[in-house]
């Protein structure tokens, strides 16, 4: 199962001029630079990431806990606790087995993305499954030579980690933009399948969105 993203329902207060405009946000990183502290953030409003100098944050208002950061400096401990504790859940999971994708090779992007996505909450539905399910019959050139037992095994066994996320997501600047659009509504429905967006799935959609317009694709999924 992919880590649970924190700091996701944030309040941002940022100087600006004479006055000071407030955002909501989700923390993408947070790291200190020669002294300062650097938050990358994810804007909903604007659908959009920026780095910003914590020099120019007033306060932060964590929504989800009503917890106050006055300093870059308090949040960057919270933030590196949480990433302790993860690291220490990682440690006990158990090794993951070898999952032989050969016969799906040629959508292994595209099911990282779509399994990241699904099994990013608690649980890895049927409903997320069937919807993964129908993708790869769709998309997969030969659909005939893949047994039900085979892909189903391969969706089960196949956790992929953040580091494999980003790298599909970034090898969709090879698709075209038909294809992609096609792969960003399937995520959608993975998304909704259950009836509802969870916080980790909007982050993680807008991420796919936001690196798909980079690339000149404005693909329509329906939200």
């Amino acid at each position: 199962m992919t880590e649970q993203v924190k700091f996701y329902n944030l309040l941002v207060q940022i100087n600006q001029g004479d006055g000071v405009k407030e955002e909501n946000a989700a923390l993408k990183n947070i790291w200190e630079h020669s002294g300062n502290i650097m938050l990358d953030l994810y804007f909903y409003k604007d659908k959009r990431s920026q780095v910003i100098d914590g020099a120019y944050i007033k306060n932060i208002l964590d929504l989800s806990t009503e917890k106050v950061y006055r300093s870059g400096t308090a949040l960057l401990r919270d933030y590196m606790e949480e990433q302790v504790r993860q690291n220490q859940q990682k440690q006990k999971e158990p090794k993951k087995a070898v999952v032989n994708l050969e016969l799906l090779e040629i959508l292994k992007d595209d099911i990282i993305i779509l399994l990241y996505i699904a099994k990013g909450v608690d649980y890895f539905s049927e409903m997320k499954k069937q919807t993964i399910l129908q993708y790869i019959e769709q998309h997969h050139p030969q659909p005939q030579s893949l047994s039900k037992n085979y892909v189903e095994s391969c969706l089960k066994a196949l956790h992929p980690r953040k580091e494999e996320f980003y790298e599909a997501v970034h090898n969709l600047q090879h698709k075209t933009p038909e294809e992609a659009e096609d792969l960003a509504q399937a995520v959608v429905k993975v998304c909704i399948s259950d009836g509802f967006l969870t916080y980790n799935e909007k982050i993680y959609l807008a991420e796919i969105l936001q690196i798909l317009r980079e690339q000149g694709v404005e693909p329509d999924v329906g939200l």
